[in-house]
Formats: C-alpha cells, structure tokens, sequence
C-alpha cells in the first residue's frame, strides 16, 4: 500500500496541472455582506453637462454605456413643486388607483394593493408601502422628457412606460435585469444602484428566476455558497443625489436601494427602435415643454413583438448554452406552473410548450441551445408568437388575470 502523503501529492500535483482550485468561499471577502461589497467597484461615468442626443445615442446607448447625468432631473418643474403638499392640493378625483407595493425589501411574491394615490401621500411616511405605478395623468406635465431622448420617432413610437417610485426611504430591490432601455432621474432623496455589466459577468450572476429576468440572491446577506459567481465580479456603483439621471443600459443587471424621503421616475424604451432613430431629427436644442402629457407612452404589451420574444428566449438561457424542455418550462412559465398543478388544470400548457420548444430545437434532440436560437429562421419566431398570445390566453381563462405589477418587468 503506498504511503498516504505520497497520494496526497500526488492529488496536488493533479489538481494543479488541471487547474483545480478548491477555495473556501465563506473566506471570500463580499460573503454575507450587501449586494457589491467586498468585491472591487468603480465609479460609474459622470457628467454635469448634459449630453446632446447624438453624443448620448452614439456613446452610450449604442455602446450599451451606464451615464450618470448629474442635474439632469432639475429642469423639470416636478424638481421643485413635486411636494406632499403639492399632491395633496391637487384635484385628482379622475385618476385611476395606483400599484403599491407593502413591503420595502422587494420580493416578487409580496401582496400587492390598489388605493387612491392621494391616500398614499397621507399614509406612507407612516408605513412600510411603497409606491411603483406609471405617472398620474394630472401630474405628467411636470416631467420634461430627458433631454437626450427628445427625438420624435422615439417619443412617438419608442416609449414604453414612465413608472413613479415613492416611499418614505429604505427601499431594497432584488438583482434584476431589465428588457428595455432605462433612465432613472431623482426628484427627493438619495439612491444607490450597483450595476454589473453583462458582457463581462454575465454568467456569473445567476438569474434563477428567468421568467421574471431576476435573481433570489439576499441582496443584504450574499451567500457565496449558493451564488458562487458573485464572488468573482467586478461591480460599478452609483450614488445619485436629487436632481440626477441615470442611463442604465439594456439588459444590464442591477439593484438599487433608496434612502431618506424618495421619490424618482424612470422612462423606459423599447431597445428595438433603437436602430430606427435618425439622430437628424433629434432635438438639438432641449425642449423643455415636451412633457410626458405630449408623448405617447405605448405600455409593455407592444413589447411581445418577435424581437422582443427573441431577446426573452436568449435571457433565460442565461448562463448554460444548453437548456432541456423541462428548464425550458420553468423558465417560460415561473410559478404558474405550480397554480396549474395545485388547481389541477392538466397539461394543456404543455402541448404550447412543446409546440415552441419544437420550433426551436433543430436537431430534436430535447436540448435547446443558444445557437438553435440564434439558426431559427424569422419565420420560426413569428409562429412563436402566435402560439405564446394562444397559450397567454389560455393561462388567464385558467389562473384568473393577475395584477399587474411593474417589477415583472424589470
């Protein structure tokens, strides 16, 4: 029998020549710490003049670049008036409820409610709830449209929603991505965003929620062990002040926390319109009466177009670049899988599933991977989006219309 130490050496020598690198994770510095710390950040790029939209358009939208812009948000007329006192003041009785949201600390499970906005300002400095609902009708006069997205093809065609966010302050949202375009301008308050660039790390954040673009990380207590990848990332963090915007590109992953008395809103659009801009056309000079009541804001269910579809797909295999049928369900459908078995609806769903899966996976071998993706012919995607709208509206006869809630977008 040889002697054990032989065989210890033995395996290091393996284990080196292999590149086998066995490390304590629990040592790593950043484990159970916040979101981005322990590991190295930089300072996101700045600037205090604002950009023209083609030096906006070239050097970051298309190069998918995160701008702070500081003092952005001040030349809206919200800088200044949008106090409680303002909102309270107002004759609001045409508006429709808002979304609000009652725990502070995100989670994507949590009870949603519906109640008079103006019952929101009286009540939320003395709760947990958090305010996240598109703009009210009477106020979106007070919002200029960022100065670097005045383009008329956009702001005609391109838009997708301005969301308000509002709370009394410690908001703690999960890591998450977002299918569009971003920017995020502050009117009350400080934020911290900490982005991660997906080009770079992109497989080694874990999106085990891809059917919401979002992972189950303790954003207060990150786990290594759990979340391994994290431990090798490079973060970029954000500090934003009242009166700054934030350019967040496509697809980044993110996650922001909100501090004091806050209050922000963001301008989505849809990434697809990008290529159709002429920047020709763009305001040169900002306008600062094209308000959010003078555009038109199209909603996330002009976002289902084959593109859109396509670029879901490509999210979810995230990571791998292999996906069975079952991961592949999962990821499609989320927790509605679990309603349609405990409510013993059968497999229907399954028969959608499988007509999409089989679209896509050329050699039917039961694998889909990123290349049959990127092989399927546009023809392919647009019988997927037929079949996705079919099996849509067999899930709502089934399950009930859910509420709608913001962050499943982002």
């Amino acid at each position: 029998m040889e002697h054990p130490f032989a065989l210890f050496v033995i395996l290091i020598i393996l284990m080196c020549t292999h590149n086998i690198i066995i490390a304590d994770l629990t040592k790593a510095p950043g484990h159970l710490k916040p979101f981005g710390q322990g590991r190295p950040m930089v300072e996101v790029e700045e600037t205090d003049i604002i950009p023209d939209p083609e030096t906006f358009w070239k050097a970051y939208v298309y190069a998918l670049k995160p701008l702070k812009m500081k003092g952005a948000a001040s030349i809206s007329p919200a800088f200044t008036k949008w106090t409680d006192e303002y909102f309270l003041s107002l004759d609001m009785s045409n508006e429709d409820t808002v979304t609000v949201e009652t725990v502070k600390k995100e989670s994507r499970q949590q009870k949603i409610r519906q109640m008079d906005f103006q019952q929101f300002v009286q009540d939320y400095n003395k709760s947990e709830i958090y305010m996240v609902n598109a703009v009210p009708r009477t106020i979106c006069h007070d919002v200029v449209l960022p100065c670097p997205i005045q383009c008329q093809y956009l702001a005609k065609t391109g838009l997708v929603e301005a969301l308000m966010w509002y709370s009394s302050g410690g908001t703690n949202s999960v890591v998450h991505t977002d299918s569009v375009d971003n920017i995020n301008c502050l009117y009350r308050g400080k934020k911290e965003f900490i982005l991660v660039d997906p080009s770079k790390y992109g497989d080694k954040v874990d999106m085990d929620h891809p059917e919401g673009s979002y992972s189950a990380v303790d954003v207060d207590r990150v786990d290594y062990t759990v979340y391994p990848g994290l431990a090798e990332v490079d973060f970029i963090h954000v500090s934003m002040e009242a009166g700054d915007c934030l350019y967040i590109p496509y697809r980044w992953i993110h996650q922001v926390r909100s501090y004091g008395n806050n209050l922000a809103v963001n301008i989505w659009w849809n990434h697809y319109v990008a290529s159709e801009i002429n920047l020709d056309l763009c305001n040169a000079q900002c306008d600062h009466e094209m308000t959010l009541d003078r555009v038109e804001f199209r909603g996330f269910g002009e976002m289902t177009s084959v593109d859109g579809i396509r670029d879901h797909f490509e999210s979810f295999l995230g990571v791998s670049s292999r996906v069975s049928f079952k991961r592949f369900q999962r990821a499609l459908l989320g927790e509605d899988i679990d309603l349609l078995k405990e409510r013993n609806a059968g497999d229907e769903y399954l028969l959608y599933l499988r007509q999409i899966f089989a679209l896509l996976d050329e050699n039917s071998d039961d694998i889909l991977t990123k290349q049959e993706l990127k092989d399927a012919p546009p023809e392919n995607w647009t019988r997927i989006q037929k079949v996705m709208m079919e099996m849509d509206s067999y899930l709502d006869r089934t399950l009930g219309v859910p509420e709608d809630s913001p962050h499943d977008e982002l």
